[in-house]
């Protein structure tokens, strides 16, 4: 292997090897037999042929941010291609071809050099792979639908080792299932993406107390029921950390934070987001600002290795009193590392712009995403416990949970993240691709077989 392969092998006890094996959240620690740091799809071949002659288990890691901590294996291979970052971004066609290593701040900062854009995530530190496979959320989602609706095409590596596109001409029911279906298809080291033309936006914080939380989260609700598409928000029910745009008295304060964003016509900024300034916020820092500054206001702490992770997503139909009140209840009994982030949906996502894919819940008009982050052992139970009560507390509710924030790997929770037909379309399709269920480190899905039939 090591005469074919050109990028860097790491095992254990050689120098930088438990750096690589770390994937975002401290709670996942596992040890593989071999890092493989591929270059290109050359690379990923090579290591793949390794892994089937000697019957190793393959995990594939892009940014390494999922919060399963897909990334990485005990006594595998990892196929690292975080150091594949190539873009090549046409600025008249508006569109761009990405390698999976690049994360959301990379991706943005090189499209933004021509005024381009593509709903993304929020933190500049998630991979743009894992996020856009699970479908992929944005607040640019609702004008233009999520990033997998704006996937052009796909270049990948297949389990057996051969290179396959997949657009709307080729491949087409294989680029069905990967705009949502996950990495359960192959390895892909090239995305072809639509981009838009986003340059300033009209965002920031709108902070509040602790005792006007539900109030400040009925009137968002409201809002975003009679927002326009190019309107967008999320509201965090949280104690505060010391970011730079919260006022130092706040610091470590309990209470809400809605952050509006409207890319609309600047003129009228002000008629759109008046609504949300009832009651008035104790802090309001909502500015024109450039898009690259709005994405970079959610930033991961310095110290997010030494992390302990439980975040998991919901996708609800609506956001009612009932559920606003539960989810109230739950963060006002708990410590100060349990928060709840309630996102914007809806719009274009409703729409399928670009027709159907393998992410299904598009009628849900917001998610809850129960977040529960902290320091020490990693399944401290005053933590971890909070999270799945409050998991447990929306299944009521939910339509499915979020396929890119599930960190339970049951596969009953896979099959509700896309309903039954979904779920069963996305069976056979594996079974065309990956038989043998090569690419199983991820929400999977397994081969339709007799058995499973």
């Amino acid at each position: 292997m090591r005469t074919h392969f050109r990028g860097e092998l790491l095992t254990p006890g050689m120098p930088g090897y438990d750096a690589a094996r770390r994937v975002r959240n401290a709670r996942v620690d596992r040890r593989p037999a071999l890092i493989a740091r591929c270059t290109g799809s050359d690379d990923v071949i090579v290591a793949l042929a390794h892994a089937r002659e000697h019957r190793l288990p393959v995990a594939v890691r892009g940014g390494g941010a999922n919060v399963a901590g897909w990334g990485t294996c005990d006594g595998g291979v990892v196929l690292d291609l975080g150091g594949m970052k190539r873009i090549d971004v046409d600025p008249h066609g508006r569109t761009a071809v990405a390698e999976p290593g690049l994360t959301w701040g990379e991706f943005d900062a090189a499209t933004q050099q021509y005024g381009l854009a593509l709903p993304g995530a929020r933190n500049t530190g998630v991979g743009i792979a894992g996020h856009t496979l699970g479908g992929g959320v944005g607040d640019l989602s609702r004008q233009y639908g999520l990033t997998s609706d704006n996937v052009l095409f796909f270049d990948l590596v297949t389990a057996d080792g051969r290179r396959v596109r997949a657009d709307a001409q080729q491949n087409t029911e294989l680029f069905w299932g990967l705009r949502g279906g996950g990495g359960n298809f192959g390895v892909v080291t090239r995305f072809g993406f639509r981009l838009h033309p986003v340059t300033t936006v009209v965002a920031g914080p709108l902070i509040h107390p602790a005792e006007r939380v539900p109030e400040v989260l009925r009137r968002a609700r409201d809002w975003l029921d009679q927002a326009p598409d190019e309107a967008s928000l999320i509201a965090i029910v949280w104690t505060a950390p010391p970011l730079p745009w919260i006022p130092e008295h706040l610091h470590f304060e309990r209470g809400a934070v809605l952050i509006p964003t409207w890319f609309g016509d600047p003129g009228r900024a002000e008629e759109i987001m008046a609504p949300l300034r009832t009651p008035a916020p104790a802090a309001d820092a909502v500015a024109p600002m450039p898009y690259l500054a709005y994405q970079r206001l959610l930033q991961s702490p310095p110290n997010f290795a030494e992390q302990h992770v439980y975040n998991r997503g919901e996708l609800l139909a609506e956001l009612s009193d009932p559920t606003i009140d539960a989810l109230v209840a739950l963060w006002q009994s708990s410590g100060p590392n349990f928060s709840v982030v309630l996102g914007a949906l809806g719009g274009a996502i409703s729409r399928a712009p670009a027709g159907p894919t393998a992410y299904t819940h598009r009628d849900a008009r917001w998610f809850a995403e129960i977040c529960a982050q902290w320091y020490g052992a990693p399944d401290n139970p005053v933590h971890l416990a909070p999270a799945v009560t409050g998991r447990r507390a929306l299944q009521h509710v939910t339509r499915g949970p979020y396929l890119n924030l599930l960190p339970d790997p049951e596969p009953a929770w896979v099959r509700a993240a896309y309903g039954d037909e979904t779920y069963a379309r996305l069976e056979r399709l594996k079974q065309t691709w990956d038989p043998d269920n090569v690419f199983r480190f991820n929400a999977n899905i397994p081969p339709r077989t007799e058995e499973n039939t």
